[in-house]
């Protein structure tokens, strides 16, 4: 498939910047649609001079979208956000986008459209807004781009993620960490790199038309595993100790209305379920991807936690 002009939304945050770099390494153009160009700058030394160039869209508005959709063979939607912030709401932002960014899609005759959801968002949990709105947008996208490739990745670690770096981050702050419920949940944590290229490999790969496809790393954790692993890096040793779910949401109800809250009551509640792959789902190998470790890529980022610092060639990794 000849795919030579790519418009990626949400090209800022943390997946969408690995989305455009692995799309300019494949000689592709893109565009960055984005709220705010001027603050996209960042994106251009991707590619080539001219490979990359931001745009505005505001996914509130349909003719902006439209506008930034214009003349792409492919499309890629890569925008969520944690929590939300005025006019910034989950519906607005995930489903609402979601439907803006498929109908012009359709009507502009792009070729192939990616959306990057999550795993668990095709069985919505009542009463976690953040979910059910993911789900919705993956009906919205189904409903409006009937060809679209739905990508499903369990949580996301690389350099800017905000999992293992809040865990790292609290681990030198706290005496202790907080484990919610018993820790038990279980997590597929899969590289941003490897979440790109499964996307790089989609937007060129017509069969993977109709799909959907559940992204996971090569090993399986629960949750107190996952602080394990993050302490044993930095070199922190901290006592684990288990919250009761419901008092934890209360403080997070609470945290809510800072202007960056560090938890969420939606962000609890996906502490406490497993978010793993389905076995016989299709994913990352039938993508061509063979996916990196944590082990492998997390000492590359919280060195910087370490307690003898960064650069103590002792350390254990």
């Amino acid at each position: 498939m000849d795919i030579r002009q790519v418009t990626v939304f949400g090209g800022t945050g943390f997946i969408g910047r690995y989305v455009v770099r692995a799309l300019a390494a494949r000689g592709m153009r893109i565009r960055v649609a984005v709220r705010r160009p001027e603050l996209a700058d960042f994106t251009r030394i991707a590619g080539d001079v001219g490979q990359v160039m931001a745009v505005q869209a505001n996914l509130r508005f349909p003719a902006s979208v439209a506008a930034a959709v214009a003349g792409s063979d492919a499309v890629v939607n890569a925008v969520g956000i944690p929590y939300e912030r005025g006019r910034q709401r989950y519906k607005a932002v995930h489903a609402d986008g979601a439907r803006h960014i498929a109908e012009a899609s359709a009507k502009a005759g792009a070729q192939r459209l990616i959306h990057i959801s999550g795993i668990g968002a095709q069985q919505p949990r009542t009463g976690n807004a953040f979910v059910e709105s993911k789900a919705q947008a993956e009906h919205e996208m189904n409903r409006a781009f009937p060809g679209v490739t739905i990508l499903r990745p369990s949580v996301v670690f690389g350099p800017e993620d905000r999992f293992f770096n809040r865990l790292a981050s609290a681990a030198q702050m706290a005496p202790f960490m907080p484990v919610f419920g018993d820790g038990l949940a279980k997590f597929q944590p899969v590289f941003v790199g490897d979440v790109a290229d499964a996307v790089a490999h989609a937007v060129v790969d017509r069969t993977t038309a109709f799909g959907a496809y559940e992204l996971g790393g090569p090993r399986v954790y629960t949750y107190r595993e996952l602080v394990e692993l993050t302490l044993r890096i930095t070199q922190r040793q901290r006592r684990l100790i288990s919250l009761p779910v419901w008092p934890a949401k209360i403080g997070a109800f609470f945290a809510e209305f800072l202007p960056v809250p560090p938890i969420t009551r939606d962000q609890i509640d996906l502490m406490i379920r497993d978010n793993v792959t389905t076995p016989g789902r299709p994913g990352l190998s039938e993508l061509g991807i063979t996916p990196h470790s944590a082990e492998a890529i997390l000492p590359m980022y919280l060195d910087r936690y370490r307690v003898s610092g960064r650069y103590d060639l002792t350390a254990p990794v």
